[in-house]
């Protein structure tokens, strides 16, 4: 069947069930990916041939560096149409501006290691799912309040150092630099302050956290305050924030080598699996 018969469109909700069926073959990572494919659905392309959906692509808007990943059918792969959906979103993601293009998949997928190192993708970094599926914790009161508008400099602050510092100590990321707060991301901030949250020492705000359905995404603690048990009761009211939305579940992500698996280890989070991170300059 000749690729040149290949017809993309935006992802429609119509195609969900074939959707669902056709990431069920993928093992490794197809339920992640339709838990991805079920909030964002406007991130996903659908490939056709004829009326059939053979394939899909998650392509993240074009910036500095997206996103990229393709699913193919069973009965189309090793026939050239992944690597004509990569090469087709590729271009896209080029011409609008993007410089490196990032890929995922579980560790011990060789298939795809391979698939990926033939486009050219290289090695990035790799990352732990954790998850804790244990009580909520135990604790007292803390000073903690939602995140507001007046707390976006400083908490974009402790969150973009923290994660630079994190980067540069793992030592994947040689172009790591401090994000820069912007007017796009403050309003996107507000917009979901409700799954935000500030931690208060001394009338100031010291340590900033964010979550996403029932995964804890992010938690910062000001370098200097850092060693005194505010990451660790921070960590413990945010689990218990997610339980009380009635999660029974709490996942979060770690990259490997971060020190901070060692607290999330202490806290009860055991690791599911690990994700490769791979990356292709344009």
């Amino acid at each position: 069947m000749s690729l040149a018969n290949i017809r993309y469109e935006q992802y429609s909700q119509k195609d969900y069930p074939i959707a669902r069926e056709l990431l069920s073959y993928d093992a490794d990572g197809g339920e992640e990916i339709l838990r991805v494919l079920t909030k964002e659905p406007d991130l996903f392309r659908a490939a056709y041939i004829e009326d059939k959906l053979v394939a899909l692509a998650q392509v993240n808007e074009p910036g500095s560096q997206s996103y990229l990943n393709v699913f193919v059918a069973p009965e189309y792969r090793r026939q050239g149409f992944g690597s004509a959906m990569a090469k087709y979103f590729e271009t896209e993601l080029l011409e609008g501006g993007t410089e490196k293009i990032r890929s995922s998949f579980r560790v011990g997928n060789q298939a795809s290691l391979s698939f990926a190192i033939k486009l050219g993708y290289d090695p990035y970094f790799s990352s732990s799912f954790m998850q804790r599926t244990s009580d909520p914790f135990p604790l007292e009161d803390l000073p903690v309040r939602q995140y507001k508008d007046e707390d976006y400099l400083v908490s974009q602050s402790l969150y973009a150092k923290a994660f630079h510092e994190m980067r540069v100590r793992v030592g994947c990321f040689p172009d790591s630099v401090i994000a820069q707060p912007s007017e796009k991301e403050r309003t996107s901030w507000i917009k979901d302050a409700e799954n935000r949250f500030v931690y208060e020492f001394n009338g100031e705000v010291v340590a900033y956290s964010h979550i996403s359905g029932n995964v804890l995404s992010s938690i910062s603690v000001r370098p200097d305050l850092q060693g005194l048990g505010i990451g660790r009761k921070f960590a413990m009211y945010v689990c218990n924030e997610i339980y009380q939305r009635g999660c029974t579940n709490v996942g979060l992500w770690c990259v490997v080598g971060n020190y901070a698996r060692n607290l999330y280890d202490s806290l009860g989070f055991k690791e599911k699996y690990v994700t490769q991170y791979l990356r292709k300059t344009l």
